[in-house]
């Protein structure tokens, strides 16, 4: 790296540049059987130049030919004009991973395929795939110009299980995603037996009448919501008017129970810097109810004039903040109503300009504090507004099914579910 920073300052270039560095052993398993066992090195850069005030980036894998890449530079300094984000990285910070338990991979593929032991219970079972993953990524910044030298290490694991079930002429896949930052495979088990038991009164779903309701929304729901408008929290789409949130700072938004918070350095995949190397910090975006603050980069900082909050890549552990109640003593407290457990659609079903929300699900019906049937051929019908004003409890279950978004259950009141007419 320090040859390419050299080179550059031999062509009045002053250069950055951003390592990220991802070492993963991975483990797949088809039923008994071991598939992949693989360990992966993958390093990217993203180099950030600056010459007569004026800022490029280009991004590659290999850094090695220092002249093409100086090459490519000048030609991009012909023909670009871009005068943001004009100034180079500051910080000295050192943040090595922590010692942890290493992994014992026999154990991994053991807890792996016991799971194939679920076709003794449910005979229906097909097929079961999962997938493990423990990452050990790193992220570097360096520049001769500010003197920067900035490292941050963290690791994560990652767990995936695509079951097959076929019943009643009917096949149905069951599909999960979870993280966890220490390897707990018992965590991710007791989550999967209860999103199977689900599938399975599933097998036999009716609709229901289109009228309002009373909701709970899992949590793995309420996070593709919140995922879904996570942009709108970014000063970018607020400068430029086409977030939902535009003209919403310091007003109230939602219900006093939602606080939401941005904070990095304590998420599963915990980061202490940006790719622009600023650091980040614990921010609250909703502060019961009202939006406070928005997140931003440096080029939009610089044009609000404001700081830049370490969000260049957007969010990193967006999270509502939890409540006390779990999601079986909200299940009661639904008492008589509907609960959605999947939801899809949301790349098409939604207008992030105006909030509202069209999209496809499934669930099931509570009556009596009790799930009675599976509820598919029915539409959520709402509106990111009405879902985060309309609470009554917020529970206490944060998912962990992606690494930038974690959400607790909710459970709403009046919010359309369309069904048969």
């Amino acid at each position: 790296m320090n040859k390419l920073i050299e080179l550059g300052k031999k062509h009045n270039i002053d250069i950055e540049i951003f390592k990220e560095k991802n070492n993963s052993t991975d483990i797949s398993t088809l039923n008994d059987k071991v598939k992949l066992f693989q360990i992966t090195n993958v390093t990217s850069y993203i180099i950030k130049a600056i010459k007569n005030n004026r800022c490029v980036k280009i991004v590659t894998e290999n850094i090695k030919n220092v002249d093409e890449i100086i090459n490519t530079l000048e030609e991009i300094f012909n023909t670009s004009d871009n005068k943001n984000s004009n100034k180079l990285c500051s910080g000295n910070i050192k943040n090595k991973v922590k010692d942890y338990e290493k992994i014992n991979y026999t154990k991994v593929k053991e807890d792996l395929l016991s799971l194939y032991n679920l076709k003794d219970k449910y005979s229906c079972i097909k097929t079961i795939e999962t997938d493990y993953s423990h990452a050990e990524i790193g992220n570097f910044i360096t520049n001769k110009l500010n003197n920067c030298d900035m490292e941050d290490e963290t690791y994560l694991n990652s767990y995936g299980v695509s079951i097959t079930v076929e019943k009643n002429n009917q096949t149905r896949v069951l599909y999960i995603a979870y993280y966890t930052k220490e390897y707990n495979f018992n965590e991710f088990k007791e989550y999967l037996l209860k999103k199977l038991e689900y599938l399975l009164i599933k097998l036999d779903s009716t609709s229901v009448e289109t009228k309002k309701y009373k909701v709970l929304l899992a949590n793995n729901v309420v996070a593709s919501i919140l995922s879904t408008f996570s942009a709108s929290f970014q000063s970018k789409g607020i400068y430029l008017n086409e977030s939902v949130l535009s003209d919403k700072l310091n007003k109230k938004i939602f219900s006093d129970k939602i606080t939401i918070i941005e904070d990095s350095p304590n998420g599963i995949l915990n980061s202490n810097f940006d790719s622009e190397g600023t650091l980040k910090k614990k921010q609250v975006l909703v502060d019961k109810g009202i939006f406070v603050k928005e997140i931003n980069n440096i080029e939009y900082a610089m044009k609000l004039e404001k700081d830049a909050t370490g969000n260049a890549n957007g969010v990193n552990n967006l999270y509502i903040e939890k409540g006390n109640k779990t999601f079986d003593e909200l299940v009661t407290e639904l008492n008589n109503g509907i609960i959605i457990d999947e939801a899809y659609g949301f790349h098409a079903g939604v207008d992030k300009k105006t909030g509202n929300i069209s999209v496809q699900a499934e669930g099931l019906l509570v009556q009596n504090g009790k799930i009675t049937k599976g509820l598919n051929m029915i539409i959520l019908s709402t509106n990111f507004f009405e879902v985060f004003t309309n609470v009554i409890e917020v529970g206490n279950d944060l998912s962990k099914f992606s690494l930038s978004v974690s959400t607790p259950s909710l459970l709403l009141d009046n919010i359309t579910i369309a069904g048969k007419e």
